[in-house]
């Protein structure tokens, strides 16, 4: 015998058998009553015809539901169906269920993705009004609806905003347990060469606390996604036989009355991973809709990770280019290099030839000065591509200043400019001296550089900003200043506006010593009359002793 069991409503629980002949469901009803206040008083009738089960809706206010579809005409009931009559929800179990195991095959579960509503949803929403028949409610169409609208609006909002895809998910599943009733739910990426799967995340709704249960999931059921690339929605996956083929060990046996949904993960039409989401039948009951968002959803994952791939991909490309341009730098003003060593040392080979001590002193100039280049060179790429963190100790900065005059002297000394130092009095400062030495003498270097030979004068200036708590060194020069354009660029690596002389990481360099600080730089320029930089550097640094740390400049 058919019978209806109530899954879900008032009356939980009941079993109701169906005789051959028609059966009335209804608050009125004499064979199956029930109490649900949504249900109109004659709401639907299952009736046996030809063989077969089949319900009709009697033209109630709120509807009646097959498999989350409003009926419109007689439609056949198969074992394991859900009827939804108002807020109830029933299970229809055909006496023919055993056979139907044995019988021909059926995807009953196997859904098209076509979004489409139904005619007339809209027409039946505003013509019918409340009265006693029953309490009007909204259709469960319109109701998925929305909650359709506000998963893929989310989720669109975050795609290509969460750059690594493990995130993306966890953001996924945020929302999707936000809006749906989830129990379970499973991402697994698929390796096409092997065919192994592999758990990307995986999400529980429980309030139970210490070791979680493991998630059973059917591979049956996944294998038939992967091959299909489509969705499968099983209201009782028992029941389905092309789900029952294997083992009774398949842990499809293990989800008993679970509701299921699998889609497919979707990457430029090739299937690269699978998404499980179960829950409880007593608890709730997936419709087609959700089938269809679910699957749209897993449309949007391959979506993000096509877009993360995109991203690593250019990232690689743009560091592969990024190493490129910057051994062919370095190759260039390594070759440069050479060439004054060459030019030295052929100056000195022919001194020692002619016995003639000023050629060889000319010629150790050259070569000197084109080893002081590779020490430049080679200190400041090992600074700007090495992370570190600046050894901060208390420091003199008129000490620090001093040093890195001291080695700037013989280059000024051979272009004949002037080193003017007005330094302020003042307790010391944290800072790592080594960097902060080189970011002056590389501001230094490139002050003396920009200036006439025999009329340049540089002036490097310290002082405390006892207002803002911080200790200020101003390296000016005399020399034709910085154009409104260069200004923008001057601390980009490999960007020098010496042409052969310069190596175009100086400045980059003392920018990311200083920033390694806590500090900043600022520049000032007037066109003709030259440039100022000023290291701004605070005079507190967490970390230190309260002991140590500097209070304001020394009375």
């Amino acid at each position: 015998m058919a019978t209806l069991y109530v899954l879900r409503g008032p009356d939980k629980g009941l079993i109701f058998d169906l005789p051959d002949d028609a059966t009335l469901i209804g608050r009125y009803a004499d064979r199956l009553k029930l109490t649900d206040d949504s249900i109109s008083r004659r709401h639907a009738e299952v009736r046996r015809e030809n063989g077969g089960w089949f319900i009709r809706d009697l033209h109630s206010s709120n509807g009646t539901y097959h498999n989350g579809h409003r009926v419109f005409e007689p439609t056949r009931l198969q074992h394991g169906d859900e009827i939804k009559v108002g807020a109830t929800i029933l299970v229809f179990g055909g006496q023919d269920s055993v056979a139907a195991v044995s019988g021909p095959h059926r995807i009953r579960d196997l859904v098209d993705i076509d979004i489409a509503s139904q005619p007339g949803d809209a027409a039946i929403l505003s013509s019918i009004a409340s009265s006693e028949e029953s309490v009007i409610l909204q259709t469960p169409e319109t109701r998925e609806q929305v909650v359709a609208w506000h998963v893929v609006y989310r989720i669109a909002e975050v795609i290509g905003t969460i750059p690594r895809i493990e995130n993306f998910l966890e953001r996924v599943a945020d929302i999707l347990f936000d809006h749906l009733v989830v129990d379970r739910m499973v991402v697994l990426s698929l390796h096409r060469a092997t065919g192994e799967l592999t758990p990307e995340l995986v999400r529980y709704r429980t309030k139970r606390k210490g070791k979680r249960p493991k998630i059973h999931t059917s591979r049956t059921i996944i294998n038939y996604v992967i091959e299909s690339g489509a969705g499968v929605l099983c209201a009782n996956a028992m029941t389905d036989r092309r789900f029952t083929g294997m083992s009774k060990q398949d842990s499809i046996h293990q989800l008993a009355l679970r509701s299921v949904l699998c889609v497919p993960i979707v990457l430029q039409e090739e299937v690269v991973g699978v998404m499980h989401l179960d829950t409880s039948m007593s608890q709730h009951a997936y419709t087609q809709e959700q089938l269809r968002l679910v699957t749209a959803v897993g449309r949007m994952i391959g979506l993000a990770m096509e877009n993360a791939r995109l991203i690593e991909s250019r990232m690689k490309n743009e560091r592969l280019a990024a190493t490129g341009e910057t051994v062919a730098r370095l190759s260039h003003e390594i070759r440069n290099i050479l060439q004054g060593l060459r030019s030295g040392a052929d100056v000195v080979e022919m001194g020692l030839k002619q016995d003639k001590l000023d050629l060889i002193r000319s010629g150790w100039k050259i070569v000197k000065r084109g080893m002081e280049r590779a020490v430049v060179l080679a200190t400041n790429m090992l600074s700007y591509s090495k992370q570190r963190e600046p050894r901060i100790q208390l420091v003199q900065l008129a000490a620090v200043v001093e040093d890195a005059v001291r080695l700037m002297r013989d280059r000024a000394a051979e272009k004949s400019v002037m080193i003017l130092k007005e330094l302020e009095e003042m307790a010391p400062v944290p800072a790592d001296a080594y960097g902060l030495q080189q970011a002056i003498g590389n501001i230094l270097m490139n002050a003396v550089d920009a200036v006439q030979p025999g009329m340049g004068c540089v002036t490097i200036r310290t002082r405390y900003d006892a207002e803002h708590e911080e200790a200020r060194i101003s390296i000016t020069d005399n020399g034709p200043g910085i154009t409104t354009d260069e200004l923008s660029h001057i601390f980009e690596p490999f960007v020098s506006t010496k042409g052969q002389a310069g190596t175009g990481l100086g400045l980059a360099v003392a920018r990311k010593v200083v920033e390694e600080h806590q500090g900043r730089i600022q520049v000032e320029s007037v066109p003709h009359e030259g440039a100022t930089f000023h290291v701004i550097l605070p005079t507190h640094r967490e970390g230190l002793p309260d002991s140590e740390k500097t209070h304001g400049a020394a009375r």
